[in-house]
């Protein structure tokens, strides 16, 4: 890709350095002038090889709309096509290729695209306005303030209006806006000036503050580089050129809106009220918050996995705070994050770690949630939510006549929610670990008037700080402690009074702290069972509670030989890094195992692990690339035996995700051991979900 356009812009220069001055004299006084000159430097618009004329008063066609969008955003994968009036030794073939892969241009019926037709004003507004997610809004024609709105078509009014009201498009001096006009090359220039605004689109380079253009509001970034120190007044678009290539934001606010097409994307010490994270081509996106990032609304329409690292307390919250799925189909979302609210909009697959907490989930369509965490408060208003059982849910609402899934049973009605969590383990030793403290949360409506600790009173701004969801008992109270058992008293502003245990103990002063090895890779030797030896433990009666961070672990207890057991299907879903498991006893004391997760899962390797409880089925599924791939096969692997599954029986297909049936998995749960479910693509990739039985 990158050295795609690199020739091209070599050849732009090559060839600006042949032609006489002369020759570019039709920009000279045009009001064109400066948008053209700048998407020249930027590869987009060139003069004509042959007069060196820009020609911006010339109408503009199909095809060199297409060619100018693709090379403004770096779009460079092509797409099977096959319209009647594309021939393959058409100098456009290949953008319209380009343009059929990223889909934002349709043809015109009858298998045609018409490349030689021309472009009318609403239609470039339209176009350039959805590639940057601009809301049309409930927007009708009767709205727009232009004497000939009535010529407006309805599907466009909402997108004129968007790029009108932020001075993208204007309309003509006798207070029309001409929709059905077609649009000139200077036309184009202007509108793509504007709406791209300052173009980053030098692999490499690092960009601050300084680089950004004062006449513009936005800015484009179309290939791998870093931004920092910068405050962008309009809207970031992160375009879908950059495929899976790493985009770096530090010390950057944004006053309007994130827009996520493509690329992982890390946020240090970055703020904005709006994300909107969407891959037309139905990529797996990544957004990694760190630091000091604080994003307020993140909407998610395609899938995407969304992680918090390091986070830094702010004023104002940390990392992701509210998220809306809403999708044209289902969508996919892993969440490694505490977020306050949750909005499934759209039907959705939600796959949570260990460390994500989610305060308050609004459920409006059928979805499921597995993985693990702890959902505070679930308002579940669809038939057939589900909640994995290691999914933990504190309070849910139901509707008359709505059931869902949760903790592996049918619930019909509602459950009030309580103080969460109800036991802290804090090790002074590793204090970090706590970040800026230990969130508690109370039930919605409900606050703290006071909190005392074996007879103590904390201080309020000190001790613990008011948040959004109740209180936060700050790090610096832990580190005060000694070790031992302690218990916090929340009086709540309804009178009542809940209770919450800590346990504190000193890994530095421990003696043989147990150490444990795990990999997440399935076919690894070390992809196993952990089976832990407990000094003094010689029944499942001893252990009150296995806990990592502040989430409880499901755990099982091998009465042979006297051992915790942790499941490889839950280690599987935690991140390599290192980890500190709690084991509290029914003594009162507790011990630490130092767990270490490495992933040496091969780059060229798509696998995924999931659990299949028999006790409490679900169906487990994931996404594929099947917006430009279809499923050849899938078949199951037991102790070497493989086995052909069959559509709409054993597995079915919706949208982007293949999700094994009950039937499907019934087969197999019998015998000792994982399945491999692999699924083979039409370009020969292949996609693997391990299913441990349980």
């Amino acid at each position: 890709m990158r050295k795609r356009l690199l020739s091209a812009l070599l050849g732009a220069v090559m060839l600006m350095t042949m032609i006489p001055a002369a020759f570019a004299s039709d920009l000279d006084g045009h009001w064109a002038q400066t948008f053209i000159e700048y998407l020249d430097q930027e590869g987009v618009i060139n003069p004509s090889a042959t007069t060196g004329l820009y020609e911006p008063n010339r109408d503009m066609t199909r095809a060199e709309f297409m060619r100018y969008i693709n090379r403004a955003f770096h779009f460079t994968e092509t797409a099977e096509i096959s319209y009647s009036d594309v021939p393959s030794n058409a100098w456009y073939y290949e953008t319209v290729q380009i343009a059929a892969k990223y889909g934002y241009i349709n043809g015109t019926g009858d298998n045609e695209m018409d490349p030689e037709g021309k472009v009318t004003r609403e239609q470039a507004a339209v176009i350039i306005g959805r590639l940057f997610k601009a809301d049309p809004g409930n927007i009708s024609p009767s709205d727009l303030t232009f004497t000939d709105r009535d010529e407006v078509s309805g599907w466009a009014a909402g997108y004129i209006k968007a790029a009108v009201d932020k001075g993208f498009i204007t309309g003509y001096s006798d207070g029309t806006f001409q929709p059905q006009r077609v649009v000139t090359r200077g036309e184009v220039a202007k509108i793509l000036y504007y709406y791209m605004g300052t173009s980053l689109s030098t692999a490499g380079k690092a960009y601050t503050g300084a680089d950004l253009k004062t006449d513009t509001t936005n800015v484009t970034i179309s290939e791998s580089c870093t931004l920092s120190d910068a405050t962008i007044q309009g809207d970031l678009y992160i375009t879908e050129g950059l495929g899976a290539d790493a985009v770096t934001l530090t010390n950057v606010t944004v006053e309007g809106s994130i827009i996520v097409s493509g690329g992982t994307v890390t946020m240090t010490n970055t703020a904005s009220d709006h994300v909107i994270v969407s891959s037309p081509m139905g990529r797996l996106l990544q957004v990694t918050a760190t630091g000091a990032t604080r994003i307020g609304q993140t909407e998610v329409q395609t899938a995407a996995a969304l992680y918090e690292s390091g986070l830094t307390a702010s004023e104002d919250g940390e990392g992701f705070q509210d998220i809306t799925v809403a999708g044209s189909s289902r969508v996919s979302l892993t969440l490694d994050a505490a977020v306050d609210n949750l909005t499934l909009e759209s039907e959705a697959t939600v796959s949570t770690t260990a460390a994500t907490s989610v305060y308050s989930m609004q459920v409006e369509q059928t979805s499921s949630v597995t993985g693990y965490g702890s959902v505070y408060q679930a308002d579940i208003n669809a038939d057939g939510v589900s909640f994995a059982s290691s999914v933990t849910v504190s309070g849910y609402t139901l509707p008359s006549g709505v059931t869902a899934t949760i903790g592996g049973q049918t619930v019909s009605a509602s459950s009030a929610a309580g103080v969460m969590p109800d036991s802290i383990a804090v090790d002074l030793s590793d204090l970090d670990a706590l970040g800026t403290g230990v969130d508690i949360t109370v039930p919605a409506g409900l606050s703290v008037s006071s909190v005392t600790s074996n007879g103590r009173i904390l201080s309020r701004g000190t001790d613990y700080t008011e948040t959004a969801s109740g209180i936060r008992i700050q790090a610096s109270y832990f580190s005060s402690l000694a070790s031992g058992n302690y218990t916090l008293v929340l009086t709540l502003s309804d009178a009542s009074r809940s209770d919450v245990s800590v346990t504190v103990t000193d890994s530095a002063q421990a003696e043989g702290t147990q150490t444990a090895s795990f990999d997440r890779y399935y076919q690894s030797d070390g992809f196993h069972d952990l089976s832990i030896r407990l000094d003094g433990v010689t029944g499942e009666s001893n252990i009150r509670d296995v806990v990592l961070g502040l989430s409880r672990m499901d755990y099982g207890f091998n009465a042979n030989t006297q051992s915790l057991v942790l499941r490889r299907g839950m280690l599987a879903q935690l991140r390599a890094g290192t980890y500190t498991i709690s084991v509290d006893l029914a003594d009162g004391s507790s011990q630490s195992v130092l767990l270490t997760v490495q992933d040496t899962t091969p780059a060229n390797i798509h696998a995924y692990v999931a659990e299949y409880d028999t006790f409490a089925p679900n169906e487990p599924g994931f996404s594929l690339p099947l917006d430009t791939q279809t499923v050849r096969n899938v078949t199951a692997t037991k102790n070497g035996a493989v086995q052909v599954l069959e559509a709409d029986v054993d597995y079915r297909i919706s949208g982007n995700v293949l999700r094994l049936t009950q039937a499907g998995l019934e087969k197999f749960r019998r015998s000792a051991g994982y399945v491999e479910f692999s699924v083979t693509l039409s370009d020969n990739s292949v996609y693997t979900l391990v299913i441990d039985y349980i």
